[in-house]
């Protein structure tokens, strides 16, 4: 009695559907509600291994890394509103989405569809690795940028030559890791390395250039440091004064309430003429 009940009840069952399902979805069902489930695996598992990402890359310190870092402001300027490790977590989160579409599609039975989107799946690792080896060079490049920046500060002592050292530093390395990350993703990136050699040229000829006359200074700079103390009053041609500073492109003087800065290849080529005390 209950198994005639059963059948009844799933012949009422098919005639409903076959009186509120359209035909063409009717033979379909098993492909649609595979799709379905498929979706909302893709979804939960792309948003789970997000998290896992960003934390991952928290815990390892990647995070703290890149927080307020100059590759994170160029990643502010392209108008993504996340860190540079939520980011990284999209992409493995699409990563995952591009998998599955990738297997939707072949359920479907769309094959040309389902080949592309292997195509990108296989992609998006490189993709990925290369997003990695900007960020890194472009933290890598803001560092040494501002130690030769400050190395320009402290042994030439020019604002304007040791922000362009610093610069030259730090964007021919952060234009090495480009060309590093356009690479591993696939591109031709012979003509980025001639632009890049000949901007490298310029910058260079440019600074020498610009510090041609500093060297002299900062060699002289070598010897008086060992002839010239603190304390010690000089005379050079009509300067005269108590030596407060050797820098190292110049001497710096304190004449009662005047301050005499003198270049070091002059000290270097002129008579001096000293005495101890003030």
């Amino acid at each position: 009695m209950i198994q005639d009940f059963l059948q009844s009840l799933w012949i009422w069952l098919v005639s409903l559907a076959e009186r509120f399902i359209p035909n063409y979805i009717l033979p379909n069902l098993q492909i649609i509600v595979q799709v379905v489930i498929l979706l909302i695996v893709a979804y939960i598992v792309g948003k789970i291994v997000k998290a896992v990402t960003v934390k991952i890359l928290s815990v390892v310190g990647f995070k703290r890394m890149t927080t307020r870092s100059w590759a994170e402001s160029v990643l502010k300027v392209t108008g993504y509103r996340g860190s540079i490790v939520e980011l990284i977590g999209d992409l493995v989160k699409w990563f995952v989405y591009i998998v599955f579409l990738g297997i939707i599609i072949q359920i479907i039975g769309l094959p040309g569809v389902a080949d592309w989107f292997t195509q990108v799946a296989v992609f998006m690792p490189r993709f990925i690795g290369a997003i990695v080896i900007i960020v890194i060079g472009f933290i890598v490049a803001d560092f040494f940028g501002k130690v030769f920046e400050e190395a320009g500060k402290k042994f030439l002592g020019e604002e304007v030559l040791s922000r362009l050292f610093g610069g030259l530093i730090k964007y021919s390395v952060a234009l090495i890791a480009v060309i590093m990350g356009l690479s591993l993703v696939g591109l031709d990136t012979v003509s980025l390395t001639i632009m890049f050699t000949l901007i490298l040229s310029t910058l260079i000829i440019i600074m020498i250039f610009g510090i041609k006359d500093i060297f002299p200074n900062f060699s002289a700079s070598v010897h008086l440091r060992k002839t010239l103390k603190p304390g010690t009053h000089i005379k050079v041609g009509p300067y005269s004064g108590v030596v407060e500073k050797v820098e190292p492109v110049s001497v710096i003087l304190r004449n009662g309430n005047k301050t005499i800065v003198i270049p070091n290849s002059m000290l270097l080529k002129n008579p001096i003429e000293k005495k101890s005390g003030k």
